[in-house]
């Protein structure tokens, strides 16, 4: 018996496309093609992680800057940008503008994920990467740790010859004591939860576990193997390295290695906490390298 081309049930807005359609396409294809993009970002687990990942990284802005937050907050200059000159927002805090990116895209970008996989996508968080290595890998996150941080320590110490990361780190400075240098550090903790967590956790956790039984359908087999699999890694790093563009060369191209390193690192070991503090710790040692040239 010849079993025929399976085919898909229309949609009522927009039928699925054909293979005819697509050799020889009108204006309608690119429409519905407009149509279907939007609604994968509503309908899928995908979509809807991609989506959401998009638009929280744009209203956090260029590197964490929030620059659609000037249009409703004059005094607001963002992070690192004016540090001589601006207003104060916080009393006694020089360094406000920074401690206020920082908590603002805990609120977005781990916030808003945190939300939507317990009510969206009804998963803990731990599968997202936010629990502690499980046990049976925390050998290997202990190691993974020390080896990230002692490989990278040579090269975020090159780094710190260029001009460029010369003239944008620490975002704030000068300090008035070694104190206040510390509490800077430590709330810069922050920032490394947040980019960590967007793109080794909500991004490359969410796309790594998603299986074909939650996108395939309309009587197609199904084997329900992982859609993205360990492409989701590679994904994550271009996203990581994309939202890099525009800072000092040495740091954009370190975004390729330490994008795959630290990617891989959170997917074997299931957390992102042994990332976190690694690049928190290397970037701790950078700027207080980079203050002494100051």
């Amino acid at each position: 018996m010849t079993i025929g081309p399976i085919t898909q049930p229309p949609d009522e807005f927009a039928p699925e496309l054909t293979e005819l359609e697509l050799e020889s396409p009108n204006f309608g294809t690119v429409l519905r093609i407009i149509w279907l993009s939007i609604r994968k970002f509503l309908r899928e687990k995908p979509g809807q992680i991609l989506g959401s990942t998009f638009i929280l990284l744009l209203l956090w802005g260029t590197h964490g800057r929030i620059e659609l937050l000037r249009a409703v907050w004059p005094a607001w200059r963002g992070l690192g940008v004016d540090i001589n000159n601006r207003p104060q927002l916080i009393p006694g805090l020089p360094w406000d503008n920074e401690l206020i990116s920082w908590v603002i895209g805990v609120i977005l970008l781990v916030g808003i994920p945190m939300l939507m996989i317990r009510f969206v996508f009804k998963e803990s968080w731990s599968a997202f990467g936010l629990g502690l290595p499980p046990k049976g890998r925390r050998i290997l996150a202990v190691q993974t740790f020390l080896f990230l941080t002692l490989v990278s320590l040579p090269a975020f110490y090159v780094g710190t010859q260029d001009a460029g990361m010369q003239d944008r780190y620490p975002f704030y400075r000068p300090f008035a004591t070694v104190g206040a240098f510390i509490l800077y550090e430590l709330a810069y903790l922050l920032f490394f939860l947040v980019i960590e967590f967007v793109f080794r956790g909500y991004l490359l956790f969410g796309l790594a576990g998603v299986r074909d039984s939650e996108i395939l359908g309309n009587g197609q087999p199904i084997s329900d193997k992982f859609y993205f699999d360990r492409y989701a890694i590679l994904i994550s790093m271009l996203s990581y390295t994309a939202w890099h563009l525009g800072n000092p060369l040495p740091e954009v191209w370190g975004t390729l290695i330490w994008g795959l390193a630290a990617g891989a690192t959170a997917y074997a070991v299931r957390s992102i906490w042994p990332v976190v503090m690694s690049h928190w710790l290397l970037n701790v040692v950078l700027d207080a390298i980079l203050l002494s040239k100051h």
